[in-house]
């Protein structure tokens, strides 16, 4: 089984749509920010949540009920917009802003040096970040400077970041054993 969380009126090919509201195409109407989603534990295989995210107040919540849901191995496909593109502040419904690392902070913190420190208190959830991919414009990526920012996120996101900024961040989550 496959979940599309807020997939408005296009949910993914093969997915059962969940959304707030009754659109055409949306088979479970629900809010992705009650407490509890009308899904059993550990039954979805993927679970795409693509321009979602930032509409919702409590990510930790939400990201806690994708781990709930997500079967052991699963994955979860996220798409939000980046912190540093204009479309992040343009819609007035968007709650939250989001980094390179921001979903580093559902993964297992390393044992040593600066990310150890890594806030990851606020919950279980421990999913493994598989890949993470900046995007950008059609001219940025003609100029490299979408292989550039993805080749080295934290040289981009600290000196070039406003410069030439990204416009969203994709991200890809494994469901792993809580540590």
């Amino acid at each position: 089984m496959c979940l599309d969380l807020g997939c408005g009126r296009r949910p993914v090919r093969g997915a059962i749509g969940v959304d707030a509201a009754a659109l055409p195409g949306v088979r479970v109407v629900a809010r992705l920010d009650a407490r509890r989603l009308a899904f059993r534990d550990g039954t979805a295989e993927h679970v795409y949540a693509l321009n979602v995210l930032e509409h919702l107040d409590d990510l930790a919540a939400v990201m806690a009920e994708v781990w709930r849901v997500l079967a052991p191995g699963g994955t979860a496909s996220v798409e939000v917009p980046y912190f540093a593109g204009v479309s992040a502040f343009a819609d007035p419904t968007h709650r939250r802003w989001f980094t390179y690392t921001t979903f580093e902070h559902f993964a297992a913190a390393p044992d040593a040096g600066w990310q150890s420190n890594r806030h990851t208190w606020f919950g279980e959830t421990r999913f493994a970040v598989i890949h993470r991919r900046l995007r950008f414009g059609k001219l940025h990526r003609l100029l490299g400077i979408e292989w550039l920012a993805n080749r080295w996120p934290a040289l981009y996101e600290n000196l070039f970041v406003y410069w030439f900024p990204a416009r969203a961040l994709e991200v890809e989550l494994s469901k792993r054993a809580a540590s």
